[in-house]
């Protein structure tokens, strides 16, 4: 069944509240559900507890809706879809927007490499986005290469659909690896060499006032000319963001002028089990539209790939090489987003995968990039 014919839930959810954890017990026929002080208002809902619940106690929601009438969220203000072109660049980094943090919370259970947390950050309205858009942060404090300059801006994927998680179109959200640089010597930890910025907002507390610029970038857009189409979504790690945006405007959100009805697969490449990002949202949607959405991960520290190495992302994409070019081949659009390593890896994959065919990668590369079904984005 497509995206499309699901029904309505109306939403009211103040800004301010960090707790979007939801209880143990299961919820039935209830017409106002809290998430603690965010309340859900509708018809009859049906959730199991073990599906709202997150795996790990200190794992996010994010607000996941699992409802066996298929329901929708509706979302405002609609005029946020009146715009023709995307916002670009409404706050520069000399005059950057003075924002607060909602929320922070970790995403990753405790046998992840490594904290990744979901940061949700109010802009009240003023910085408006659009899906596939980044953010720039400036971090507090002054640039040590450039003494009482401030810090670079450091840009981030939007982790959230121009309505953000509250469906007000008041907050955005950032998907954040803190980054922590460990001595080679000794294995300990030197905070003095960590990532200024991604500790800065890892460390945030709600309320702290945070530096924006932005948003940013077109090549991610999500093309809605069809909302029938193929979109074929592979991230490493935080490079998940902007596939949150797009699926939760495609499975989680009411919106008018974009009924989706097309396929989206979703590709993730994590270390372990504890490590997948969002991954009750994702399997939420699994469950609700299975017709519409696909979902693999790519587990390196737990899977083996055919060879008996180690599965990334690369080998999942070669298990389905001859369906995903033959969805290419009908126009799908395929997005990569993550860290700059993961590309190498990809490429040779798919130049071999062609060859196979009888293809020229290259040339078939072109054509996708003419074509507009090519999405990069890598750090």
């Amino acid at each position: 069944m497509a995206a499309a014919t699901a029904s309505k839930v109306a939403v009211s959810a103040p800004v301010f509240g960090s707790d979007r954890g939801v209880g143990s017990s299961g919820i039935k026929g209830n017409n106002n559900v809290s998430f603690s002080n965010k309340s859900w208002v509708g018809g009859t809902l049906a959730w199991e507890s073990k599906a709202v619940r997150p795996k790990h106690a200190n794992k996010v929601l994010c607000m996941s809706v699992q409802q066996a009438s298929k329901s929708k969220v509706s979302v405002a203000p609609l005029d946020l879809e009146s715009a023709k072109e995307p916002p670009l660049n409404t706050y520069k980094p000399k005059e950057p927007y003075t924002a607060t943090i909602v929320s922070v919370e970790r995403l990753v259970g405790p046998k992840a490499p490594g904290e990744t947390c979901h940061i949700v950050i109010d802009h009240g309205g003023n910085v408006p986005y659009w899906e596939g858009q980044s953010f720039g942060v400036i971090p507090p404090g002054e640039n040590p290469k450039k003494p009482g300059a401030p810090h670079n801006v450091r840009l981030y994927s939007i982790a959230s659909t121009r309505y953000g998680d509250n469906f007000d179109g008041r907050t955005g959200s950032l998907c954040v690896r803190r980054a922590v640089y460990y001595d080679p010597e000794t294995g300990k930890e030197d905070p003095s060499k960590n990532g200024v910025c991604s500790n800065f907002l890892c460390n945030a507390k709600p309320g702290d006032k945070i530096q924006l610029t932005g948003p940013s970038g077109k090549i991610m857009l999500l093309p809605e000319e069809d909302p029938n189409a193929t979109h074929i979504m592979i991230a490493t790690g935080t490079g998940v963001a902007p596939f949150r945006g797009y699926l939760r405007r495609m499975f989680m959100e009411d919106v008018p002028n974009y009924r989706f009805g097309g396929l989206a697969w979703l590709f993730l490449g994590v270390a372990n089990t504890d490590s997948l990002l969002y991954d009750d949202e994702f399997t939420n949607y699994l469950k609700q539209y299975p017709d519409n959405f696909r979902y693999d991960k790519a587990l390196s520290r737990e899977q083996k790939n055919r060879s008996g190495g180690k599965m990334y992302v690369q080998d999942k994409i070669e298990e389905y090489s001859d369906e995903i070019f033959k969805l290419l081949d009908g126009g799908a659009h395929i997005y990569f987003c993550g860290l700059k390593g993961m590309m190498p890896g990809i490429q040779d994959t798919l130049k071999k995968v062609a060859e196979q065919r009888g293809e020229s990668w290259e040339q078939k590369l072109s054509q996708l990039k003419k074509n507009k079904q090519w999405h990069v984005e890598v750090y």
